[in-house]
């Protein structure tokens, strides 16, 4: 560590970003971990799951599931809103890993992109929201499956190629099919933003400082003022125990976000960055 570097863990500075600013919904912990391998199917879940149910929801449950069976295939239309019926008693009960899964099912009926990618979204969602270890790896698994058939739809849509990369570098077996695709994206679109931040990120929790401060430096000359880069560009420079220019970055990142809770978290770590001499 080099002195007067920042003692915040990295995965910590990331999600004060996302909490605060992106307004995602995940719990506060360092980084997303790795799921577990288990031989362990979404039906065997959930028939674990159903003693957590009320009386009354395992009624309906089984009345929704009952009508689902009953139900010709060729009828889309009925088959769509009972799964997102099952999904949404799920997620009401609390349990977003089933909710997830039967949005899912719902999606996969039709098919539509903009339906995959929501179930992408809602399945990555729930991983991040701690979900139990024995069904994690599944909540990856089905995610990568709803953006790649979504890409499937329009392999044109580079947010969309940027989501499918991050779930496979942040959850997946496999990190590395995820820095492939974004490498591609950078080499065919080197000034897209979007791409550009994403792999800063990437090399930020990778501890690749230089390439960090590269790619987010573009960005910067792109758009002065984009304030995912100016934050990740403080973390950056923290890192690398440029602390004055971390300081004056952090400051400028929370006057342009303007949230109290974010100020807050901002101040901590301003706050320990003067503390410590360079």
């Amino acid at each position: 560590m080099q002195k007067g570097q920042i003692v915040i863990g990295v995965g910590a500075l990331i999600l004060v970003f996302t909490l605060y600013f992106l307004g995602k919904t995940v719990q506060k912990k360092e980084q997303l971990s790795t799921p577990t391998l288990e031989n362990f199917s979404f039906d065997q879940y959930e028939q674990l799951q159903l003693s957590k149910l009320s009386s009354e929801q395992q009624k309906e449950l089984l009345a929704l599931k009952a009508q689902i069976k009953s139900i010709k295939l060729s009828d889309t239309t009925a088959l769509k809103a009972l799964y997102l019926k099952v999904s949404d008693l799920w997620k009401n009960s609390g349990n977003l890993s089933m909710g997830a899964y039967n949005f899912y099912r719902f999606a996969k009926i039709g098919g539509s992109k903009a339906d995959l990618e929501n179930a992408g979204d809602v399945l990555v969602n729930a991983y991040k929201s701690g979900p139990d270890s024995t069904i994690s790896n599944n909540l990856i698994t089905f995610a990568l499956r709803s953006y790649e058939e979504a890409i499937g739809k329009d392999g044109s849509d580079v947010g969309l190629r940027i989501k499918l990369a991050e779930v496979y570098v942040q959850g997946s077996q496999e990190p590395m099919k995820g820095v492939g695709i974004l490498r591609q994206l950078v080499d065919s679109l080197p000034d897209n933003v979007p791409v550009l931040l994403a792999l800063g990120r990437l090399s930020i929790q990778s501890g690749q400082f230089d390439k960090a401060k590269e790619r987010l430096q573009k960005v910067l000359k792109i758009q002065p003022q984009n304030t995912e880069a100016l934050y990740f560009m403080a973390i950056t420079e923290a890192q690398m125990g440029h602390n004055d220019e971390a300081v004056r970055l952090f400051e400028m990142c929370k006057l342009i976000v303007a949230d109290k809770n974010f100020n807050k978290e901002i101040d901590e770590i301003v706050k320990s960055l003067k503390s410590k001499k360079v």
